[in-house]
């Protein structure tokens, strides 16, 4: 329901203030929807111009998108692996984010550039933007179940898809405002390392959990009743 959200909001927004990591994940989940907002709003055009229209320009663009979700997949599936790589699942956020940045700074490099060198390095950034985006989602995901319990967990999540599709809309505005070049690219390149960022510091420890209750008495039958 509509009349819902506010309360929503407010709740995740207060679980956010007082928990350090809760808050990198709501940060780092923003940072990747304006990576993605500027990654989806640059490439359409880009591919037409490598194309040289805008009807094979789609077809090459479709093409991108599902080489896409394939190194996005295959970056969920190496997501274990890199946290064992990295040393916790909270640096391979840092790093699957900060190799998302090295691909849009890529191709944001390769913008003004024609040939097939440049077209091999920007087909490269692509990949690595999804590659890296992909691998740090697990990782964020998991580190936000540990740390929230089960009754807010529901809205932990909310918010940070709501923090993903706002600040992939304000991006969005903000490149497309750019002039065509670098500029956009770097736009959501520096809103991936700024998420980034946060998770190379210390690590608070997760929460304890609740202790458990003792386990009930179990009742023995009476030697006198059953004839022993």
């Amino acid at each position: 329901m509509l009349r819902d959200v506010p309360a929503t909001v407010t709740a995740g927004l207060r679980l956010g203030g007082r928990d350090v990591l809760v808050r990198r994940v709501f940060l780092s989940a923003g940072s990747a929807g304006s990576a993605v907002a500027a990654v989806e709003l640059l490439t359409p055009g880009r591919a037409a111009a490598l194309a040289g229209a805008s009807e094979s320009g789609a077809v090459f663009f479709a093409a991108l998108a599902c080489a896409g979700f394939v190194c996005a997949a295959l970056g969920s599936h190496l997501a274990p692996l890199a946290a064992r790589l990295a040393g916790s699942g909270e640096r391979a956020v840092s790093v699957g984010l900060g190799t998302g940045a090295g691909g849009l700074l890529l191709l944001g490099a390769t913008s003004a550039h024609t040939g097939a060198g440049p077209v091999v390095l920007a087909a490269l950034g692509y990949g690595l933007v999804h590659l890296g985006l992909g691998s740090a989602g697990p990782s964020r995901n998991d580190a936000l179940h540990r740390r929230v319990s089960a009754a807010g967990r529901a809205t932990a999540l909310s918010v940070q898809s709501l923090a993903l599709q706002l600040a992939g809309a304000l991006a969005g505005l903000l490149a497309g405002a750019l002039p065509p070049g670098p500029l956009p690219w770097g736009l959501g390149a520096a809103a991936l390392l700024a998420g980034a960022l946060p998770w190379t510091r210390g690590t608070p420890q997760d929460a304890p959990a609740a202790p458990q209750a003792p386990p009930a008495p179990v009742a023995c039958a009476d030697p006198a009743k059953t004839g022993r």
